[in-house]
């Protein structure tokens, strides 16, 4: 593993982890983090549902607007990304990218650089999302509001500490190294308790979205005017935003 010469205390800021999720229980109650958790549990159906090995080949352009939808970054970008692609192909790379047999370094990698019609950062978020919501087991979550290289701004080095690095030569080495962080994170926030506030394998998912909209509310009371302020929307509701889950129907 990359990070295995080092301690849980050499990667995981776990004092700011902890400040971070403190301030955010002020902004959000129990009850707005348990419906967070669920709804990105449901979201994590509907990928599962549509892009499992059984059923990917049938994947319909209907089907794969809902996909789209509910990722934040591209939501309205099916049309633009099937035009741009063709959806038979488009269909064959996604399956390519969760199913082939090539590592996942290499998939990754290969889907972000094939994926024509959007920018790098948003085909990044694409493939990270394809791949953890469909497989949350086994993979996990690499958006540019959890770390963006180019600004190295995001959730996940608010809570890692400054020598930690989490930049590969490749995207697919970049999203090993992303993944083997947040998995440090997961583990030192499952035994001080800040990364138990999701179902399972998203409770990591939710720690960060709370981070960054902690973040975003403290750049943004600094930086910007109180009108400004208002228009920002509260921590519920941003959280949502961010994992794609705002618009979600039960």
């Amino acid at each position: 593993m990359l990070f295995d010469s080092l301690t849980n205390e050499e990667i995981v800021d776990s004092e700011s982890a902890l400040e971070f999720m403190k301030e955010a229980t002020k902004l959000a109650s129990s009850a707005d983090l348990e419906d967070l958790s669920e709804r990105v549990s449901q979201k994590a159906e509907c990928f599962k549902g549509y892009l499992s090995p059984s059923f990917v080949n049938d994947l319909d352009e209907g089907n794969f607007e809902r996909i789209v939808s509910l990722i934040f970054s591209i939501g309205r970008k099916s049309k633009r990304l099937i035009d741009a692609n063709g959806f038979e192909n488009l269909r064959n790379m996604i399956r390519e990218l969760l199913h082939g047999i090539d590592p996942v370094e290499n998939r990754f990698s290969l889907f972000v650089n094939q994926v024509e019609g959007i920018e790098e950062k948003m085909r990044i978020n694409f493939a990270g999302e394809l791949l953890h919501y469909s497989m949350p087991d086994r993979y996990w979550l690499w958006t540019n509001w959890i770390w963006d290289p180019d600004n190295n701004t995001g959730a996940l080095p608010l809570v890692v500490k400054e020598d930690v690095d989490l930049l590969g030569e490749t995207e697919g080495e970049t999203y090993l190294r992303v993944g083997e962080a947040m998995s440090y994170v997961n583990q030192v926030g499952n035994e001080r308790g800040y990364s138990r506030v999701g179902h399972g394998k998203f409770g990591i998912d939710v720690f960060l979205a709370c981070v960054y909209a902690v973040y975003m509310y403290t750049v943004f009371r600094v930086k910007l005017s109180d009108e400004f302020n208002r228009i920002l929307p509260e921590l519920p509701e941003l959280t949502r935003r961010v994992l794609g889950v705002q618009k979600l129907k039960f």
